[in-house]
């Protein structure tokens, strides 16, 4: 059973009547599934005096149904021997279970319960919210948690996506009961709700079994508000005492769905990802003025980013920006040699291979993919998609998106903006 014919061998999609959209990857070797709800439910949907909802909604979900107390509904799962799980991001939220492929039909039914009659008891509430206030704290209490707290906060600045995942510690406790029921009211809808699922399993009986237990489901939940930060630049300090200096650095970049966006994993790579990267051996092992240095992508579905970190001292920290900043800028005029090309595209594509072996990543893959792409993109495509990557392609990248302008400079440590900056910028 699948609407589009024209998949790859062992990919499927389906819609159920309702508007819940499925998609699943056959995968025969294993004996495992990996199966997730995708859900319009996320960061940039929190009211704004509510910041942090959406995470302690997270563990919330958990806490009990109409028919079982967390207790139950923990061994209900823990007899199965399925690993549960949610996650959320800040355009996206996910509900999970890893099993043993014959014991989806048992599994099913309890995330059915989760999903669609959550209780949030009172009395589990503030045990639930402690924890967060915990993580909060602990955030607090670590510069290298939210050094990019402070860069998102200024590089999406404006916008909901400028948000901390966690919030605060008086947004948290202002969270009660009915926010949690308002929001799963607005946002748990079939409307903006995708099914991806990995693994061994047959798919007419899972179109049949989801259909059962889920086709019932009926609301429309809003459009979810576009997110368009316009970045600039811009250099945040946030003071305090130590022996530390936590620098993050942001510029835009090509996002997921970008034509480049391959070509920019490259220059990621090759920035920032490995041992042998430029900013690993120009900053730390030529010079030693980090303790750690990596680059990354980052990425919404409007707007993308290259993040930069480095942790080094105090005395340290100016030339350890300098160096950075050098850096970007010799990419920039001169893009990237032969040599770390064909590197770089072998460690992506055996990363990509080594993620492609379990359940787990390939149905997270096809989540992201089909939410973003509408598209099933197959390991070979993938590998394929970074072969093609040019030189040339990434002089073209190295020109629409400047690593140098529009900067975002985020800095948690004792130093003034005069003694780290110093001229760099």
């Amino acid at each position: 059973m699948s609407d589009q014919q024209n998949l790859p061998p062992n990919y499927f999609y389906h819609q159920l009547p309702n508007g819940i959209e499925m998609v699943g990857q056959y995968m025969p070797s294993l004996n495992s599934i990996t199966f997730g709800f995708q859900l319009d439910a996320a960061i940039i949907h929190e009211p704004e005096d509510k910041q942090g909802l959406a995470h302690l909604f997270e563990y919330m979900l958990f806490q009990g149904t109409k028919q079982k107390d967390a207790r139950a509904l923990n061994e209900a799962f823990e007899s199965l021997g399925v690993r549960k799980g949610a996650s959320t991001g800040w355009e996206t939220a996910r509900v999970m279970a890893q099993l043993v492929n014959n014991k989806f039909d048992a599994t099913l039914p309890l995330m059915q319960e989760i999903l669609l009659t959550p209780t949030f008891p009172r009395e589990d509430l503030e045990q639930m919210r402690s924890i967060v206030l915990q993580e909060i704290r602990r955030r607090d209490d670590e510069p290298m948690s939210r050094i990019f707290d402070l860069a998102r906060a200024n590089f999406y600045r404006g916008t909901a996506l400028a948000r901390s995942a966690l919030g605060t510690s008086e947004s948290v406790q202002s969270v009660q009961r009915q926010d949690l029921r308002d929001f799963w009211r607005s946002r748990y809808q079939p409307n903006d709700v995708l099914f991806a699922i990995a693994g061994k399993f047959d798919w007419d009986h899972v179109v049949e079994q989801v259909q059962a237990l889920f086709g019932d489901w009926s609301g429309q939940a809003a459009t979810s508000p576009e997110q368009r930060p316009t970045p600039t630049a811009n250099i945040a300090l946030e003071h305090q005492e130590g022996k530390q200096e936590h620098l993050g650095l942001m510029f835009p970049f090509p996002h997921y769905t970008d034509p480049d966006y391959y070509a920019a994993l490259v220059i990621s790579e090759v920035l920032g990802g490995n041992m042998a990267s430029r900013l690993f051996v120009e900053v730390r092992e030529k010079r030693g003025l980090v303790y750690g240095v990596w680059a990354g992508l980052s990425g919404n579905k409007h707007v993308g980013a290259m993040r930069v970190y480095a942790g080094t001292t105090p005395e340290q920290a100016h030339e350890c920006l300098v160096v950075i900043v050098n850096e970007l800028r010799k990419l920039e005029q001169e893009g990237i040699t032969t040599d770390e090309l064909a590197r770089a595209k072998v460690q992506l594509k055996s990363e990509n291979v080594m993620r492609g072996e379990g359940s787990g990543s390939r149905m997270g893959a096809l989540a992201h993919s089909w939410w973003y792409e509408r598209k099933l993109r197959t390991i070979q495509e993938v590998k394929e998609a970074i072969d093609a990557v040019s030189e040339e392609q990434v002089l073209g990248v190295l020109r629409r998106f400047s690593p140098l302008d529009p900067l975002t400079v985020a800095a948690i440590g004792p130093l003034e903006r005069e003694a780290l900056v110093g001229g760099t910028l």
